[in-house]
């Protein structure tokens, strides 16, 4: 069983979201369902992800397929500034990695089990409109 909170308020123009458990399909789908309104929420304003899955258990293949739609997602709106993952598992980093590279957010993102050099690099990372 899975659990996540999403989070649009406590940080100005930042989505922060943790993901923790075993993800069945059904959890992922209503996850993505919930991300992408996440996403909607920000409107036309800048904004950037940071993601906490350091309790996350490695995706199934349908589950990975529905996160690389999430992160397609937000790569689609030009206010999507880039991310930062927060991981304790290889096997999970190696994971998101590889969606954050189909899923076109890799370029503006950190994937670390550094808290720190998160958030710094949320703090300066930047794309260009249309990127």
């Amino acid at each position: 069983m899975a659990t996540w909170t999403l989070d649009t308020k406590s940080r100005p123009g930042v989505f922060a979201m943790r993901l923790e458990g075993t993800f069945s399909a059904a959890e992922m789908r209503e996850f993505v369902v919930q991300h992408n309104a996440g996403v909607d929420s920000f409107g036309r304003q800048p904004y950037r992800v940071f993601v906490d899955i350091r309790a996350l258990a490695p995706l199934s293949p349908e589950c990975t397929a529905l996160m690389e739609k999430a992160k397609q997602y937000s790569a689609a709106h030009d206010n999507f500034q880039g991310s930062a993952v927060l991981a304790s598992s290889s096997v999970v980093a190696m994971q998101h990695r590889r969606t954050s590279k189909s899923g076109g957010v890799m370029e503006t993102e950190l994937i670390s089990d550094d808290e720190e050099a998160c958030w710094e690099h949320l703090a300066k990372v930047t794309r260009e409109l249309g990127a």
